[in-house]
């Protein structure tokens, strides 16, 4: 294998001895050279605080005071309420940006909420997804609306815990959100039930479905339809198909690449999971609409390969024009969530699609000499540099110490060969 990119670490952000590790967001907001960074800690599993945000004008050259948002998730009547952009495009329909917030309301304090669910598969927290738009290159942003794609209530902020808002319309949703050539945005959301029948039995899983928006000039928004769901039974993935990632291909065909897991959640599923750990994937030829069965990713050649539950990123680069995938990839069969290394970068081959195996590039790998069996390589963001060409990741190495929480974040500049 040729290498296509070499690729620079840093320290980013040290983690704390008293708030944990150091997990850093970036993006540019708007089209030109505006970026902003979100810092938080994360010492209790998935349930981060210290949240704080920072501005640069200038491309990251400088950079404004940081401001904080909040020490803590604010809380009310007994519940707390997370709350965060997670995706957003540019709409050149529209001229406006759109972005998508994620929002978790949790069952008392989040980190013991998270931690009863996953311990024993009671319901403790509800997860929904909203729509706003920016009319000034991302400067301000208007009213958040909620996604829907079935009836029922509505988010009160005078009460968070209103069972008829956070029993329906729940989803987890996903990082990544595309403008297509046929003049929409699709949003990819999962965490949404779906029944299916596996071998003559019924089951609910977790699966994935496309808001397809259209800009309506004449009411000045933006009309939604959904798309048909996109799920496999548990003993192709044991946690349904999680975090979506979605690009449009050369050709127009719409492509999503989703997590999923050979163990089984809830626990009280019966069964075993039919495979190593793998990524999953569907095309859309009708805009996102429909989609095709769902099938492991695998290289060009036809070989599959093994990947654990971790998300996976797409961009296409703005020179070269080609596609190009982030993931974890192992030599050997994963047991749910690890190993999350080696962490990869690789062209697609668009035409099928699938990763050409000979573009393969490490971005980074666990060193046994200084970090534990335990580290991974996921929870990332990435984007282009809008002047040099360069992707820009930035990464929370869990696991580099024995104490997770102990864990820096960290800057990788991917320059393309």
């Amino acid at each position: 294998m040729t290498a296509i990119c070499t690729v620079k670490r840093e320290v980013y952000f040290r983690h704390s001895e008293e708030r944990g590790a150091a997990c850093v967001s970036a993006r540019y907001v708007g089209n030109g050279l505006r970026r902003q960074e979100m810092l938080s800690y994360e010492r209790y599993s998935d349930w981060t605080g210290g949240h704080r945000v920072r501005v640069s004008e200038d491309n990251g050259r400088t950079w404004s005071e940081w401001a904080l948002q909040h020490e803590e998730w604010p809380e009310q009547g007994g519940f707390s309420k997370e709350e965060s952009p997670t995706a957003w495009c540019y709409d050149p329909v529209s001229g406006k940006q759109v972005q998508f917030i994620f929002q978790r309301i949790t069952v008392g304090r989040g980190n013991e909420a998270i931690a009863e669910m996953f311990k024993t598969g009671r319901q403790t927290y509800f997860d929904h997804n909203f729509w706003q738009v920016s009319d000034d290159d991302g400067l301000t942003w208007g009213k958040p609306y909620q996604l829907r794609y079935e009836a029922g209530g509505y988010f009160n902020p005078e009460n968070w815990g209103d069972d008829a808002f956070q029993r329906t319309n729940q989803m987890y949703g996903s990082y990544s959100a595309v403008a297509t050539r046929e003049g929409t945005i699709v949003y990819p959301s999962a965490g949404i039930h779906v029944e299916v029948t596996d071998k003559g039995k019924k089951e609910q899983v977790d699966g994935v479905l496309c808001f397809i928006g259209k800009w309506n000039w004449a009411e000045r928004t933006y009309n939604w339809e959904v798309s048909e769901r996109v799920a496999v039974p548990h003993r192709f993935s044991g946690r349904g198909l999680l975090e979506p990632a979605i690009a449009e291909l050369s050709d127009g065909r719409l492509w999503l690449v989703m997590r999923g897991s050979n163990i089984v959640f809830p626990p009280d599923w019966e069964g075993t999971v039919e495979n190593g750990g793998h990524k999953w994937t569907s095309v859309s030829e009708d805009g996102g609409r429909t989609w095709s069965p769902v099938t492991d990713l695998r290289y060009e050649t036809g070989e599959s390969f093994y990947s654990p539950s971790a998300f996976a990123k797409l961009h296409r680069h703005s020179r070269s024009k080609k596609l190009y995938c982030f993931l974890n990839i192992s030599p050997s069969p994963t047991r749910g969530n690890s190993p999350r290394y080696p962490l990869y970068i690789a062209e697609v081959e668009e035409s099928i699609p699938a990763l050409k195996k000979d573009t393969l590039t490490v971005i980074d790998d666990r060193d046994p000499r200084s970090d534990s069996s335990a580290v991974q390589f996921s929870n990332f963001s990435v984007f282009e540099n809008r002047e040099s060409g360069a992707a820009e990741l930035y990464l929370t190495r869990f696991g580099e110490r024995e104490d997770w929480r102990m864990a820096d974040a960290y800057k990788y500049v991917i320059t393309l060969l």
